[in-house]
């Protein structure tokens, strides 16, 4: 009678395993690991249980695309090192003129740039925050909106392409991981549009004058050009199909490189340390889908994301459905990391997106922006933790200063799934 309750529960008891092993403060690439291992034995000899986990980790580790992983995330250690956050800040600063709230305006914008460059949430919070917060404190915005507006703005890493979750979530669903990037251009601006008309709009208005000459502004520009093209670069190489995403990472890599030498703000051992930051990344993230790969593969075949697919359809469907996600990611986001939150969630709500009539583009950018929200969801986004590192500010106030932007991306979620032709329209036109 026990042994038939496991065999037909045994998925279900996988994911039982991974949370209680996550509340004992597992690290969550073991708690997976372990989580499908465990269960497997349950149902299955222990030779065939290790010779499938071998075959499986094995399999997941030697996907081409993932070398664009390691050369996206060596690209914004090296920018970084370079001191860019600064040089983007400057420009945008000088841009952004004497509108109301103009720091925090400059402030989103140069999140963004910085987003289209490095791919990740956190390096983009803190590479920007650590040259914008203290003006944005001196200028007297305060310490909830000086650090909402950096947790806020950096969440852009995760949709403005390069995305490190979108490559990820490619590699899960064998999507077209060049689509993803650019299915992810159109959302990204709308998504900063709203941040920036957010920013200008919110109280305690701040009105200082930046008195700056146009001349001024363009030799500002023009000193942080390299820089500021490197997302058209990106962005424009992926869309005309003259690159693939890796050889766009490799060609990152070159281009920062390049620039970094000429600039005179990068030495070799700046190189070394950024390449050390980097592998240390890389690693943690290919463990990370070595054993969610493994998990997923149990999951899966045990039939257990196609059961919940079916519940979830037959007891909700359409806009509820898509509620019902998000609820769901709501809920993974405080507690899991982005790149974990993505690895469990989405073998489960794919199968659901497919029986919605999801396009994969359009629910690879749907779980993306779901990544945004667990950037600055309390008690653990990321976000607001990188920026209480740097700045000292409390965590309730920066909750308090992101929440603004987290009800922005919950809105655009539900955008993407009643509009999806903001996603489909620029891919639908690549060459």
């Amino acid at each position: 009678m026990l042994m038939d309750f496991i065999y037909d529960h045994v998925g279900y008891i996988s994911i039982f395993l991974l949370f209680f092993l996550m509340v004992l403060s597992v690290p969550v690439f073991v708690s997976m690991g372990l989580a499908a291992f465990a269960a497997a034995l349950l149902i299955e000899d222990p030779f065939l249980v290790f010779r499938n986990f071998i075959n499986i980790a094995w399999q997941g580790a030697s996907i081409f695309e993932l070398v664009a992983l390691p050369l996206f995330i060596f690209t914004g250690t090296i920018m970084q090192r370079t001191d860019a956050g600064r040089d983007l800040f400057e420009v945008t600063k000088a841009w952004t003129g004497s509108i109301p709230n103009s720091l925090g305006v400059a402030t989103i914008a140069a999140c963004g740039i910085f987003a289209a460059i490095s791919g990740s949430s956190v390096a983009t919070a803190a590479t920007v925050g650590l040259v914008a917060i203290p003006l944005l404190l001196e200028e007297g915005y305060g310490e909830r909106r000086a650090g909402g507006f950096v947790a806020g703005g950096g969440t852009l890493g995760i949709i403005i392409p390069p995305s490190i979750p979108l490559i990820l979530y490619g590699v899960i669903t064998e999507t077209s991981i060049g689509q993803l990037f650019i299915g992810g251009v159109v959302p990204g601006i709308i998504m900063m549009s709203l941040f920036t008309l957010y920013v200008v709009l919110s109280r305690p208005r701040v009105m200082v004058t930046h008195t700056i000459s146009l001349e001024e502004r363009l030799a500002i520009t023009r000193r942080s050009l390299g820089v500021v093209l490197l997302p058209v670069v990106i962005i424009v190489a992926i869309y005309t199909g003259v690159f693939t995403p890796t050889e766009v990472g490799a060609l990152s890599v070159l281009y920062v490189c390049a620039l970094g030498f000429v600039q005179k703000k990068l030495s070799f051992a700046d190189l070394k340390a950024a390449a050390v930051v980097a592998t240390g990344a890389t690693t943690m993230l290919f463990m990370l889908i070595v054993f969610g790969q493994y998990f997923a593969h149990f999951l899966t075949f045990e039939q257990v994301p196609q059961a919940i697919a079916a519940t979830i359809i037959e007891n909700a469907s359409g806009i509820w459905a898509v509620t019902l996600m998000i609820l769901a990611y709501i809920v993974l986001g405080m507690f899991l990391e982005s790149a974990a939150m993505l690895l469990i969630s989405i073998p489960i709500f794919f199968p659901v997106a497919e029986q919605l009539g999801m396009d994969p583009i359009v629910f690879g950018i749907f779980a993306a922006i779901s990544m945004e929200i667990a950037q600055i969801s309390p008690p653990i986004g990321v976000n607001l933790f990188t920026i209480h590192g740097i700045s000292k500010i409390e965590l309730w106030k920066l909750a308090r200063g992101a929440l603004p932007f987290l009800l922005i991306q919950i809105g655009m979620l539900y955008l993407v799934y009643l509009v999806p032709e903001v996603v489909l329209w620029l891919p639908g036109s690549m060459k």
